[in-house]
């Protein structure tokens, strides 16, 4: 991006059979497909079976047309370039934040594939393979359209963050351990954007994504499973500790005109859902899937100067 607003099949190969995702009627036709499950451990009928695998297929196709269009009306509409061109966006006037934003999107791109080709009884090391290399395929495509129009370009930073992300995904599968380090977001609307939408500001754009300013990328900890036993009784299991990652505003939110933002790093306590009683599936999806967002929170802003929020969100 640049440093503006608008700146952010006849023949089949053989394959290893660790590698494709079958049910093994095809290894042994004798056998009935009554038993033809994947794995030991699934417990889902032929039948059903089918039509998870089904749901899962169309879930990632779906998905992955519906950002796609989000994709190319939000981000696609301006001046195609004369040809393919890369851009270094380092360290632009929104300091970064749009890597962190990246970085989240290739975890949860990982983790949702995952998570999908498990529930279809795909074994655990093809659900890693898959998923990763869906996160992968699908980050790519958004640089190499980016690097066909001129106010943005094929962003190789942009692609570490995005591979950053998909291997901590993958790590956290492979390493339970390391799931005590979570990424997480926080979000509240500026100003800025609150003017855009009421037509106080005219010029220039601006929206959620694009709402740096608003946006807190945070790595927040398991302090108490980090903790040896002797001191975890003295540590509650319900809070983590935070170190977040926000900009102040880089979008004057009288003008409308960007400026250059300086970096705030802070520090803070978080809630985890995931430690709140109940046991029930439905109530477990839910606590996991809030434990990704970071709840407001007193926080302490290291930079750009020290302050302490008794309530940051």
């Amino acid at each position: 991006m640049s440093h503006g607003v608008a700146a952010a099949q006849d023949s089949v190969p053989d394959l290893p059979n660790w590698l494709v995702v079958t049910t093994g009627v095809e290894l042994d036709p004798s056998r009935g497909a009554a038993v033809a499950l994947p794995t030991p451990s699934c417990r889902l009928t032929p039948h059903q079976l089918s039509a998870v695998r089904a749901g899962v297929g169309s879930a990632f196709i779906g998905g992955n047309a519906y950002l796609y269009h989000y994709f190319k009306k939000a981000w696609w509409s301006g001046d195609r370039a004369p040809h393919f061109f890369f851009h270094a966006d380092w360290d632009q006037w929104f300091r970064d934040q749009d890597k962190f934003g990246h970085m989240l999107g290739g975890y949860h791109l990982a983790r949702f594939g995952y998570a999908g080709l498990r529930e279809a009884c795909v074994s655990d090391k093809k659900a890693i393979i898959w998923s990763a290399a869906y996160a992968a395929a699908f980050q790519l495509q958004i640089e190499i359209f980016d690097g066909m129009y001129k106010k943005y370009g094929f962003s190789y930073a942009d692609m570490i963050a995005n591979t950053t992300g998909q291997t901590l995904a993958v790590i956290q599968e492979l390493n339970p351990r390391w799931r005590v380090i979570k990424p997480t977001i926080s979000y509240r609307k500026t100003t800025a954007l609150k003017n855009f939408e009421n037509g106080t500001i005219t010029s220039g754009e601006l929206r959620p994504s694009l709402d740096y300013s608003g946006q807190t990328y945070w790595f927040s900890a398991d302090v108490h499973d980090l903790l040896p036993d002797g001191a975890k009784p003295y540590w509650p299991s319900f809070v983590r500790f935070s170190v977040g990652h926000s900009i102040t505003d880089w979008i004057d939110p009288v003008t409308g005109n960007a400026e250059r933002a300086k970096r705030k790093i802070v520090l803070s306590l978080d809630f985890d859902p995931e430690k709140l009683p109940g046991n029930y599936p439905l109530w477990r999806s839910i606590k996991h899937t809030l434990s990704y967002y970071h709840f407001p929170a007193p926080a302490l802003e290291l930079t750009p100067k020290l302050h302490l929020s008794p309530w940051y969100r």
